[in-house]
């Protein structure tokens, strides 16, 4: 079976993710993207108040509270949409328990890294490079597929 033919809770490989519709790619850029900009904003601001443990917790607890949330409506009946098909919105909370682990992971990645890199240089060319990097990185699946299409 092609990846993209699996269904949401049947995903079982990490190379499963690169089979997403290109909007639920870009909207997990923009979550990145969003993140890494916070995180530039309130590094130098609050980094006596903040460590960057705790705000890794912060932005994890705000990306899976409505994964949680929406987990409680999930009955036997619930359908189960392919990775192909799957809607950024309304299909979120079905993945496999795995999936929010890698993804907040990459994550918690990102958010150190930023951390780190504004620490070090608090510059706005700073954080136009780890966005640049970031979008590139987290895009990515969606850029492969896009250059490595073959012709029929």
């Amino acid at each position: 079976m092609h990846p993209s033919q699996k269904k949401l809770n049947e995903m079982n490989r990490l190379s499963d993710m690169a089979h997403f519709p290109a909007v639920v790619n870009a909207g997990a850029t923009i979550n990145i993207l969003l993140t890494i900009t916070l995180t530039w904003f309130l590094q130098p601001r609050y980094s006596q108040v903040f460590a960057p443990i705790l705000w890794v917790a912060i932005v994890l607890t705000l990306n899976l509270l409505p994964v949680v949330l929406l987990r409680r409506t999930i009955t036997p009946a619930t359908p189960y949409c392919t990775l192909a098909q799957m809607d950024f919105i309304h299909d979120q909370h079905k993945f496999s328990d795995w999936v929010y682990l890698a993804a907040s992971a990459n994550m918690a990645f990102w958010i150190l890294i930023s951390w780190t890199a504004f620490t070090i240089s608090p510059i706005p060319s700073t954080l136009a490079t780890a966005l640049a990097i970031a979008a590139v990185a987290t895009f990515s699946p969606v850029l492969v597929r896009t250059f490595t299409r073959k012709e029929v």
